[in-house]
């Protein structure tokens, strides 16, 4: 007569070796003869998570725990289940009442920081598997997740660093996979990313968190329907009744990717039901929103940015309230620049009709386009960012100047010209460039490489060649920084000819457009200068243009004088350059030389 420890032994037995039907009935039998042997219950538990049975699971090791309520194991599985179910914050509490029993549970200390860190509660999650790595070292899953929580504090190296360490441990982890193609993905390697999550993938096709990142990735890579077939994977695989942000939050990016900016906002307004005050979130609907021309909408969402303590550089903080568009009575008001060149100089536009509500404006600008100022109407004091700032009684970012005169797509102000080149300089580049006997293109092709989107916005040098075999034109390369570079090894026709080296400002850069006939240039600076200037811009954009440009358009309502060229596809800069060429050849072909 076999006892009922004796069949516990053999079931665990079963359990260990996977034989998991073998098990179950041996654990069933034993309940059967007691319904009160913690020890079956508690691994019957164990088993119906480990099948993929959360609900049972859930029931069943809720009765382990009232057999047995100063168990701390059966705790920490409990705690584990309801984290699957992302029933986080009861997941914490459970763990948390687990280690108050057992405080060397190096298992309950791993997976906590698991919740936590999902949580939003990265900090908390580093101390966790900071713990659980001091009781065992060599803990893969304590491995695991301190690199997701390395990833979510903003250290996207150290994580991958950290979840190879994991994977040396345990190579069949599939969230240690997962976790190494995020923190590869912050990185931007995209095909070593998608490496990562398909690893990931081949262990637990059931692994949300990877369907997740390849849906991203995916999208990176211009493959969309298969980014999508990865995200209708990842949701329906996350519980009902705990829908999970970050796969709305990953998939909106994506459709942004996608040029689809409404699909894209529909997600972004899922992860927000969830994380109502993710200034991040909050800023990507915006984008979203502004993309599809829905500025009513957008504007109020896109001042969210001001809140992300996430920001590089940080966001200013002023003791002085900021405007909304009311009268200003007299009182003084600074408004001062947030982000790129470009964003200034397309915002100036509204320095005089803040300045007609009645009060005394102070701008402040980036310090290269300080010599530009010069043609700004209505500043009554205009100075550099990091010099000091004089007495001042309201505060707006010039980028929140839209939303305070309720600016809408059909109705944007376009008084083009509103900034005006130094006619003395406009003169001395007259004579620089001779005689106009072939029409004057000038000629920008990558932005700050700074910037994260670098890479897709600017065609360089090489995606816009074809356009220097143009007869009847004369380029003027107007590129600056480090986009000269693609000058270095490239074989030009005697029709180009780069000013860069005899460019002091961006002064000079007006004075020289005001010269030109066309400036054709990618997303940046110099584009919203020749736009500013009223001069005719040709602009060359990627598939998923910024959200400026909205989509399926060829003109501006910011810029009048803009024709867009747009990608049919990801990366395709040269059926761009092939549309401008053509256009380029009949504008030659009316050009009449000038004297």
């Amino acid at each position: 007569m076999v006892t009922l420890s004796q069949a516990l032994l053999i079931a665990l037995d079963h359990h260990q070796a996977g034989r998991m039907v073998e098990a179950e009935d041996i654990y069933r039998r034993i309940l059967n003869a007691d319904p009160e042997h913690a020890d079956a219950m508690e691994l019957l538990g164990v088993l119906a998570a480990q099948t993929g049975r959360f609900g049972a699971a859930g029931r069943i090791l809720r009765l382990a725990v009232a057999l047995r309520p100063d168990g701390a194991c059966g705790l920490s599985n409990l705690a584990g289940v309801e984290q699957s179910a992302r029933a986080l914050d009861g997941a914490v509490r459970l763990y948390g009442r687990a280690l108050r029993l057992l405080p060397d549970l190096a298992d309950a200390h791993a997976s906590r920081a698991g919740a936590l860190r999902r949580l939003g509660q990265a900090e908390a999650a580093l101390l966790a598997t900071a713990k659980a790595l001091a009781l065992a070292p060599g803990h893969a899953d304590a491995l695991a997740n301190r690199a997701a929580a390395l990833l979510s504090s903003g250290d996207p190296a150290s994580a991958e660093r950290c979840a190879r360490r994991s994977l040396r441990l345990n190579v069949r982890s599939a969230v240690a996979h997962a976790t190494l193609a995020a923190s590869l993905a912050a990185q931007r390697r995209w095909v070593e990313v998608e490496t990562a999550a398909r690893d990931s993938l081949a262990l637990d096709r059931n692994a949300g968190e990877a369907w997740e990142v390849l849906g991203a990735v995916l999208a990176k890579l211009g493959r969309f329907p298969e980014s999508l077939e990865a995200f209708t994977a990842a949701e329906r695989l996350q519980p009902g009744s705990s829908p999970n942000s970050s796969l709305y939050a990953a998939r909106g990016t994506a459709l942004i990717a996608m040029a689809h900016p409404t699909e894209a906002a529909a997600d972004f307004d899922r992860a927000l039901a969830v994380r109502p005050q993710d200034a991040g979130l909050h800023w990507n609907l915006g984008f979203a929103c502004l993309m599809a021309g829905d500025y009513a909408r957008g504007w109020p969402e896109f001042d969210w940015r001001r809140h992300d303590d996430r920001a590089e550089p940080p966001w200013r903080h002023f003791t002085q309230p900021t405007w909304r568009g009311e009268p200003l009575n007299g009182r003084t008001i600074l408004l001062y620049a947030e982000q790129g060149l470009g964003d200034t100089l397309q915002f100036l536009r509204y320095v005089p009709l803040v300045a007609a509500r009645g009060g005394r404006v102070v701008l402040e600008v980036q310090r290269p386009l300080l010599p530009l100022m010069q043609g700004v109407e209505s500043a009554a004091q205009v100075i550099a960012r990091g010099d000091p700032l004089p007495p001042f009684d309201l505060e707006c970012p010039l980028m929140s100047l839209p939303r305070a005169f309720a600016t809408v797509a059909d109705g944007v102000l376009a008084d083009i010209p509103y900034l005006r080149p130094d006619p003395l300089r406009v003169a001395r580049w007259r004579d620089r460039l001779g005689a106009h006997g072939a029409l004057r293109v000038g000629l920008v092709w990558a932005g700050n490489p700074r910037f994260p989107g670098d890479g897709e916005r600017s065609p360089k040098l090489a995606g816009l060649r074809g356009l220097l075999d143009v007869p009847g034109c004369r380029f003027y390369g107007l590129q600056m920084g480090p986009g000269r570079a693609d000058l270095a090894d490239a074989v030009l026709p005697d029709s180009f000819v780069d000013l860069g080296p005899e460019i002091a400002d961006f002064a000079d850069t007006a004075a020289i457009m005001a010269n030109l006939d066309i400036v054709v240039s990618s997303c940046t600076g110099p584009a919203h200068l020749a736009g500013a200037l009223g001069v005719p811009l040709w602009l060359a954009l990627p598939f998923s243009p910024d959200w400026r440009w909205l989509t399926g358009r060829d003109d501006s309502p910011w810029y009048p004088t803009a024709r867009l060229f747009r990608q049919p596809a990801p990366g395709d800069w040269s059926s761009v350059a092939g549309r401008m060429a053509a256009e380029l050849a009949a504008s030659a072909q009316r050009f009449s030389p000038l004297p």
